[in-house]
């Protein structure tokens, strides 16, 4: 099956661009879980008040036509009483920056002892392990990482993302991580989720820490943060 986009431009009876604009939205947030929908995206145009656009991506023409059988007529009918004219182009997606990669098919096992130790070929074993599995296991929009601080050590440096929100899991041990000014004891089965651009760094315990981080595969928007906790 391949990809469909659309481009749809709504142009809105006198007055009602913000009520369409807004009704769309609602449309939007009903298709964040539905199998098939990668993207939908209210837009205005900024030159021309009453048009209202929508950005369109499905993994499959099929996945399209299902959603337009099971959606809600009457909100249709309510988004075409607000529009004076509708037009649309259907579109092949070719790719491009932000489009996500479909995934692989089939499944992947990995231990992740097996992932090389970057910590190590960097020259930080001093301070523990880090191993960064992703492509190992053949994971295309699913990043994921294992990170095992020896007692008392501290992250070499900090990081953050621009885009993408992590949820670190301690798996063993006990320790400090830091985000933004805020410093959090951590045990083990604690999670923490880290939104973007929030600077984040851990710090073992006496005995030591294993974290496993994970979220969406986001190549390019990480950044690295050095000498940032320092007391």
């Amino acid at each position: 099956m391949s990809r469909i986009g659309r481009y749809a431009k709504a142009m809105a009876k006198p007055g009602r661009a913000d009520a369409l604009a807004e009704r769309l939205l609602q449309v939007a947030e009903g298709l964040r879980d539905l199998p098939g929908c990668e993207l939908y995206v209210v837009n205005r145009a900024v030159d021309d008040p009453n048009a209202v656009w929508v950005t369109e991506i499905w993994s499959s023409p099929e996945a399209l036509d299902a959603s337009l059988e099971a959606a809600d007529k009457d909100q249709i009918q309510e988004v075409l009483a607000m529009t004076e004219s509708f037009e649309r182009i259907d579109l092949e997606p070719l790719g491009g920056a932000g489009l996500r990669d479909a995934p692989r098919p089939g499944h992947t096992v990995l231990n992740l002892a097996e992932a090389e130790d970057m910590a190590a070929k960097f020259g930080y074993s001093a301070t523990g392990e880090a191993r960064f599995p992703t492509d190992d296991l053949d994971a295309v929009n699913t990043g994921l990482s294992l990170h095992q601080l020896r007692p008392g050590a501290r992250q070499a440096f900090a990081h953050r993302h621009h885009r993408a929100e992590e949820v670190y899991l301690v798996l063993r041990g006990a320790g400090r991580i830091k985000v933004g000014d805020e410093i959090i004891d951590l045990a083990p089965l604690d999670a923490v989720r880290v939104g973007p651009e929030q600077t984040r760094a851990f710090e073992a315990g006496p005995d030591g820490l294993e974290v496993l981080a994970f979220g969406p595969r986001m190549r390019g928007d990480a950044e690295l943060v050095r000498d940032w906790w320092t007391d």
